[in-house]
This record gives C-alpha cells, sequence and structure tokens, in this order.
C-alpha cells in the first residue's frame, strides 16, 4: 500500500510538470493569449486527466507570475515583457556565478565529462525545445554541484526552465549553444575565477541581445 502512494505522488508530481510544460508552451504560441482566463475542469477534459495535477499546475504557474488568480472568479494569463526576460537572465547570472564559483573546487573529472556530453547533444538537436531542455539540464547540473541546497532551492523557485523558454522561443537570434563550450573548459582548468566571469558573461550577454 505505501508503495502505491509513493508511485501514485510520482505520476501526479511528473504530469503536473508536464501540464506546466503544456500550458506554458501553449501561452508562448499564442494559443492561450494575455488576460485569458483558463478554465481547470476544461483543461483538464482538453488532457483527460483529473483536476487536481491542473490545479497544483496553475499553483506553480501563479508562482512564478505566469498566471494570476482572481478570487471567485478563476486563473488568467499574465503577459510577460522584454524586461521580466531581462530580470530573469539578471537573477540567473548572480545565482548561478555563486553556483560556479563553489562547484569548480568539487566537481570531479567525471562529471566534467557528463557536462560535455549534455553540450554535444545540444550541437547536435535542431529542435528548440529539446535544446532549450538540454541548456536547462546543464545549468541544472553546475547548480547541484555546488551541493548548496538553499541555492538549489533559489534556482528552481525562479523557473529557470520556463523564462529560458520564453526568452529563446521569442528571440531564436540567441546565440544558446556554443558559449557553453569555454565554461567546460574553465571546469577543466579548475579556474573559478574565469568560471564565474564566463557563466555571468552567458547571461548578460543573452540580456543584452534582448
Amino acid at each position: 500500500m505505501e508503495n502505491e502512494q509513493k508511485t501514485h505522488l510520482i505520476k501526479r508530481s511528473v504530469l503536473r510538470e508536464e501540464i506546466k510544460t503544456y500550458l506554458i508552451d501553449a501561452i508562448v504560441r499564442g494559443a492561450y493569449t494575455t488576460g485569458e482566463r483558463l478554465v481547470e475542469t476544461q483543461i483538464a477534459r482538453d488532457l483527460g486527466i483529473s483536476q487536481a495535477p491542473v490545479r497544483e499546475a496553475f499553483r506553480d504557474l501563479e508562482q512564478i507570475g505566469i498566471l494570476r488568480t482572481v478570487p471567485y472568479k478563476g486563473a488568467y494569463v499574465n503577459g510577460y515583457s522584454i524586461q521580466d526576460l531581462k530580470n530573469a537572465y539578471d537573477v540567473r547570472a548572480e545565482l548561478e556565478g555563486l553556483a560556479i564559483t563553489l562547484a569548480v573546487p568539487k566537481i570531479t573529472d567525471e562529471q566534467i565529462d557528463e557536462l560535455e556530453d549534455i553540450y554535444s547533444q545540444m550541437k547536435t538537436v535542431t529542435d528548440l525545445k529539446k535544446q532549450v531542455n538540454l541548456d536547462v539540464q546543464f545549468h541544472e547540473y553546475i547548480i547541484k554541484a555546488s551541493h548548496n541546497s538553499i541555492l538549489e532551492r533559489a534556482w528552481k523557485s525562479v523557473s529557470v526552465a520556463h523564462w529560458t523558454y520564453y526568452g529563446i522561443y521569442n528571440f531564436e537570434k540567441l546565440d544558446l549553444v556554443e558559449r557553453h563550450e569555454s565554461i567546460i573548459k574553465a571546469f577543466r582548468n579548475r579556474d573559478a575565477k574565469k568560471a564565474t566571469v564566463l557563466i555571468k558573461k552567458h547571461f548578460l550577454e543573452l540580456k543584452d541581445q534582448l
């Protein structure tokens, strides 16, 4: 019984993330427009699922500012601006700058090899969503390599994957891939100072391109 409950919770958590991705994808493509009301029961019916994970996904999206809830009326799509995207890159520059400073002395050669493998995959995929997912995987790996649980929670709380997708989807000329190579090289050289400068530059240049 206990194992069944754990399996149910895991499936529900995965489903919630899939719903969030589905809704964000629909918003950036314009299927749902700014100010439009999202009906929980309708989305659950469209996806052939129960309302509970949809409700949880709504809460998560409200927390990161993508939806807003009006009491007794429902959830509405929030607009997002260029400034919102720039703010997200500013926050990432600081959080990941700290993470990489902490990670460089601790990361193993095997872990650097894994980072390089993610980078190699990024260079070969052409699908935008897959590329963004690999990019987020690359940066999340660095966050975890810092071994700082507070920092990891802060990074996840700003919903990096979703803001990255917003930025890249709307500005496909952003150089997402090649700049990761110099970050890996700084890891190989165990140069924490250089790695920190590079990762901050990575985000601030993306911000400027917006």
